[in-house]
């Protein structure tokens, strides 16, 4: 009876240790939200295309993401064709992962110099046939209104579109390179002299 005691009492004072260590399990839970109320609580409320994606890490260090987007037509906004977004990368902590060439109903909030997405937002995906999301445009309108189609800024590019390139840049690096290459094969001729021979 004793030899099974003491593996029980070990169990029994292991088994705190184990339930308080455990890392806590994250997940993104959305209370429910009409339409209207979404579309009302954000400060964004825009169609847009998605420009460019890069790297982002939020300021409580989630790795996140930062894009591009061109505004097609915009409902509540800064009036600008082009804004930064902001979002998570991971669903698990309310992210939403855009794509690079997709069309969407954003809606967002202020995050310092961008706007910010998220899982619960409604944020909705624009595709052919019927939209993925919990907002649509019909609903925006019927809040909002038509909406306005940002101004061009002058220089602002489409996506897919062309500049000419400036090769400036190309031949003065390729001439510093050359350059360099020069010095280091003068000192080794200087550093070798006349008088001296390879052997």
């Amino acid at each position: 009876m004793r030899r099974l005691l003491l593996p029980l009492l070990a169990a029994l004072l292991a088994l705190p240790v184990v339930v308080l260590t455990a890392p806590a399990a994250q997940a993104c839970s959305c209370a429910v939200s009409t339409p209207a109320r979404l579309v009302d609580r954000a400060a964004l409320v825009a169609q847009v295309e998605v420009a460019a994606r890069d790297e982002h890490t939020s300021a409580d260090g989630m790795a996140g993401s930062r894009y591009d987007v061109v505004v097609r037509r915009e409902w509540k906004g800064p009036g600008q064709q082009r804004v930064a977004v902001v979002s998570r990368d991971d669903s698990a902590s309310c992210g939403v992962r855009l794509a690079v060439g997709q069309e969407y109903l954003l809606l967002g909030t202020p995050a310092g110099d961008a706007w910010r997405v998220e899982l619960c937002g409604g944020t909705t995906v624009l595709a052919s046939g019927t939209p993925q999301g919990a907002v649509t445009v019909a609903d925006v309108e019927e809040r909002l209104g038509a909406g306005t189609t940002p101004a061009t800024a002058p220089g602002a590019d489409e996506p897919g579109e062309s500049r000419p390139v400036d090769d400036r840049g190309w031949w003065t690096l390729t001439g510093g390179v050359a350059g360099l290459l020069l010095a280091v094969l003068l000192v080794a001729l200087v550093r070798r002299g006349p008088g001296r021979r390879a052997g």
